[in-house]
């Protein structure tokens, strides 16, 4: 067998393996040049096997070695990781610096960013910005989520309208700051966003612009014509953001481990709180919570900004806050206990900002009060008294003032004019829940005298600056949270004006109430006449019927219509019945009548109703579990679709 017939195959063309065929018994000896084999058949030639099988070795080589692959041109996208931020023209849309793939957990992301805090912090920490990968399947799945999230975006005709039409823009500068690029004409001092250059973005951050439009799209006002816009419906629309927002992106951990992931379950939760679903909303921002703490934010926010703040840290901190701040509140509402500890906010930080991180550090100590009333209790009531006061006088008396709010103008100063009443609101909320359970017991117990005082000043001050929100026109965004407070202090003045009545002369408390029944009159005006304008209006149609029902005992014609048991969330089961006040007898008061009529708890007058009790939760001694109604309990909202199961009239 000659080599160099070997080395060659049947087109004469060389093969990249000549010397495999060679003759092994001649490299073997090291035979070169006088090899006795040159030129004629070798007496030892390598067995038809041995052949066999280099061939073999040689196609092998060939087919994974030396062939390039076909399909490289097919699939050009599988030569490097998708990325959101083009590689060639960096930009930090997020200020967060790009991974390259997703092979790193979450456990390795908080790894990261507590390696990035015992540095300089110059640079940005190991935070994802958004999940990449190089799977072909889950390139075509990111693809199809792409396709359906962009085809539910609105024209930038309808966009631009709904932003003019809604104070949702402050959302841009406080919930999430989008990059410059994602602005119009990329100017973040329009507050409003480009379609087209949204729809080119990653998944998470289109489906972001779609929550962000879902909460626009529920605080439109009432007289919003709807016809400005080529949505058909308005209603039927924003449920659909969030359904399919819900289905495709935030069901997933591994994309909402991201910042914009976070903030896009930041916007998921505030939806569900504007729609007074207070239990969705709370278990949304427990799982963004959880994941934030694996991520390390709790431990970004101990660290001192720098002279030269990074921005991804900056907005992990911001975002941190707002996370503590709706924990503690929806956690104080539903009696639930807190995820987080305390977090420092900076000294040169807004006053608003400053007073909404004391009041986030009081919220334990106020929840810890939901208990058995106590002469204990009372002096731990007083004791927060004093800190929420302390506090109040450590802002200027400019701050407490109810501010003109400007209902066009798109600006940072008017969101922080909406801002400092919110945290008003929530300031005069939580003396609400401090003197409400010693409040109702006043009547019957002078001691308790304080706490109606002071809690009718804290309910009169959240009505009040409802009515400044609704008179601002396009402040839907911002009622929405302070209806929840409106609702709990208009109750806490209605049922007090009911004691009064049963308690006292007729005459007397028209002198001394007639102000606060006129203002509880207002409040159900008010939020009948949103009802009627809108379906968007859930809870403002909820509270009127509730309030209303409380209001019914007063009525005449209900004389001898019984007791009616009222369940209200947030104050218990109460039992109305009407009484006509009984009238000092003008006989002998030393008479055994005068003697019982004196003995009363209230010393003067039968009470007109009783309550069963004013605690969310039970007692824990006797046998209370087969009254106990775990719908009342779980108490979820002001829904349409509670109304049937928290409301017990």
């Amino acid at each position: 067998m000659d080599s160099n017939s070997i080395a060659q195959d049947e087109s004469g063309k060389k093969r990249p393996f000549q010397g495999l065929r060679a003759c092994w018994e001649c490299k073997r000896r090291k035979v070169q040049d006088n090899c006795s084999m040159k030129g004629v058949e070798c007496e030892h030639s390598c067995p038809a096997q041995l052949g066999e099988r280099f061939n073999k070795l040689e196609q092998l080589f060939e087919k994974f070695v030396c062939r390039k692959p076909s399909n490289t041109a097919a699939y050009p996208e599988l030569s490097r990781s998708p990325t959101l931020v083009d590689t060639e023209k960096p930009k930090f849309v997020f200020g967060l610096p790009e991974i390259a793939s997703d092979t790193q957990s979450i456990s390795s992301i908080g790894h990261g960013i507590l390696a990035a805090q015992q540095s300089a912090w110059n640079t940005a920490p190991s935070i994802r910005t958004l999940v990449d990968s190089v799977d072909k399947s889950h390139i075509s799945g990111s693809e199809t989520t792409q396709r359906s999230l962009v085809a539910l975006l609105p024209s930038q005709h309808d966009a631009d309208i709904i932003f003019e039409a809604t104070n949702g823009w402050t959302i841009l500068s406080n919930m999430y700051t989008p990059s410059e690029d994602l602005y119009v004409h990329k100017d973040p001092q329009s507050y409003a966003l480009d379609m087209s250059v949204i729809a080119q973005e990653h998944p998470i951050v289109v489906a972001r612009t779609l929550l962000h439009f879902a909460i626009c799209i529920g605080s439109l006002p009432p007289e919003f014509d709807a016809s400005r816009t080529s949505i058909w419906s308005l209603d039927a629309t924003m449920e659909n953001y969030v359904t399919t927002v819900t289905s495709l992106v935030t069901s997933s951990d591994e994309q909402m481990s991201t910042l914009p992931g976070l903030e896009t379950l930041l916007l998921l939760a505030t939806y569900h709180m504007n729609s007074a679903n207070l239990r969705q909303s709370w278990l949304i921002i427990r799982r963004a919570m959880n994941l934030a703490h694996l991520m390390g934010f709790h431990r970004i926010i101990l660290q001192p900004t720098p002279s030269r703040p990074v921005q991804a840290v900056e907005a992990a901190k911001s975002l941190w806050r707002m996370f503590v701040d709706l924990d503690r509140y929806l956690g104080l509402h539903l009696r639930l206990p807190f995820a987080s500890d305390d977090y420092p906010c900076p000294e040169d930080a807004d006053a608003h900002l400053i007073h909404r991180s004391n009041l986030a550090k009081i919220c334990r100590e106020v929840s810890e009060l939901d208990s058995e009333v106590t002469p204990q209790t009372y002096v731990h009531a007083l004791a927060l008294d004093e800190k929420l006061e302390s506090m109040m006088k450590q802002r200027s008396k400019d701050f407490w003032e109810v501010p003109n709010i400007p209902s066009t103008a798109r600006s940072p100063a008017s969101a922080a004019v909406l801002e400092r009443l919110i945290t008003q609101m929530w300031h005069f909320e939580l003396k609400i829940f401090v003197h409400l359970p010693f409040l109702l017991r006043a009547a019957t117990e002078s001691r308790y005298e304080y706490s109606k005082l002071t809690g009718l000043q804290a309910s009169r001050n959240v009505v009040m600056r409802w009515f400044a929100l609704r008179n601002a026109g396009i402040t839907q965004a911002c009622c929405r949270f302070a209806e929840l407070g409106v609702f709990i202090a208009t109750v806490t003045i209605a049922l007090d004006i009911l004691i009064e009545m049963g308690t006292k002369e007729k005459s007397e408390v028209q002198k001394t109430r007639g102000s606060d029944f006129a203002m509880v009159c207002r409040v159900i005006g008010e939020m009948e006449k949103l009802a009627k304008a809108s379906t968007r209006e859930k809870i403002a149609a909820q509270s009127a019927v509730v309030i209303k029902k409380i209001l019914s005992s007063l009525d005449p014609s209900r004389r001898d219509a019984g007791r009616a048991r009222l369940t209200i969330p947030y104050f218990g089961t109460i039992e109305v019945a009407y009484h006509k006040p009984p009238v000092r007898p003008a006989f002998d008061l030393d008479s055994d009548t005068g003697k019982k009529l004196n003995s009363t708890p209230t010393g003067h007058h039968l009470p007109v109703f009783s309550f069963v009790s004013n605690a969310l939760w039970p007692p824990m001694e006797g046998n209370w579990t087969d009254d106990l109604d775990f719908d009342i309990v779980l108490f979820d909202g002001l829904e349409d679709r509670d109304t049937e199961g928290n409301w017990v009239f």
